[in-house]
């Protein structure tokens, strides 16, 4: 069993296992977008993720979501950790880019560059929708900010060249009810595949019957259905950019755990799509 089979097994059981009361599932979703899309995580933390849900993963993001979120993501422990014991000393020297106490910049130039891609993904809606910020229906979702950005450095510390990936998520309303809109774009990393379907079957590893798409000579993957059996996007467009950078446009229906009615259909066709993912407004600044 390779890194990713690990992965993907832990994956599913996130996916499979009903949400205990009080979970954060902010957090749990952000967790396991990391542990999905990571593979460049090392062998280590994979592992650890495999473990945790081993024994009860469930209770593990109920009780605590940012230690688990660190053991999977390899990160040393926070300023609340006890100092004594027998914690390795590598994990406990971790570090993280411009004084970043985990993976996640929370604000300066690369926070920025996310919250950049949330305004340039709001723009491009179509006349008649719209993106407000909205707060989970479900109780079990503690009112939480359904619209999103988060900023992470993917490689490990010391690595060449150092990549980051950059999230931005929304809400998209018309007419009362609600579907999903997203956006990832990371930074070149050359271990990535340049085939443009195995770029967007690897999008979350979801899979997925893949077609590749001309836009004016750029070759898109698009994913048009999911057959993962996760409730997440229907659809989404993976383009690798001639700067090394990747990004992907992915929308669903329906926004999952949102509690709204789902739209009368989709927002962008899989062509439009994935002339979204070719457009420059896109691709992050250095």
């Amino acid at each position: 069993m390779n890194e990713q089979d690990l992965k993907r097994a832990f994956q599913d059981v996130v996916v499979a296992s009903s949400p205990p009361p009080a979970m954060d599932p902010g957090r749990a979703l952000d967790a396991a977008r990391k542990a999905r899309s990571r593979r460049r995580s090392s062998i280590t933390g994979a592992v650890v993720a495999v473990l945790v849900v081993g024994i009860g993963l469930g209770s593990a993001f109920a009780l605590n979501p940012t230690g688990t979120t660190e053991a999977i993501m390899g990160a040393g422990p926070s300023s609340s950790s006890s100092s004594s014991g027998s914690s390795s000393s590598s994990s406990s020297t971790v570090q993280w880019p411009n004084g970043q106490t985990d993976r996640t910049a929370t604000n300066g130039p690369q926070a920025d560059r996310a919250k950049r891609l949330l305004v340039e993904l709001k723009a491009v809606l179509p006349a008649g929708y719209e993106a407000p910020q909205l707060k989970y229906n479900d109780p079990s979702y503690q009112n939480l900010d359904m619209q999103r950005t988060q900023s992470q450095v993917m490689s490990n510390h010391g690595e060449s060249p150092e990549v980051w990936q950059y999230w931005a998520t929304t809400p998209v309303r018309k007419d009362g009810k609600v579907g999903w809109l997203n956006v990832e774009v990371s930074t070149p990393d050359p271990k990535l595949s340049t085939d443009p379907c195995a770029l967007a079957k690897a999008f979350w590893g979801m899979g997925g019957p893949c077609q590749v798409y001309d836009v004016k000579g750029a070759k898109v993957g698009v994913v048009q259905s999911n057959p993962s059996g996760r409730d997440q996007f229907d659809k989404w467009a993976t383009y690798l950019a001639p700067n090394g950078q990747l990004v992907t446009i992915a929308e669903d229906d329906k926004y999952l755990g949102g509690g709204y009615p789902e739209l009368a259909g989709q927002v962008f066709t899989e062509q439009q799509l994935a002339e979204l993912a070719t457009d420059p407004r896109f691709r992050v600044g250095s």
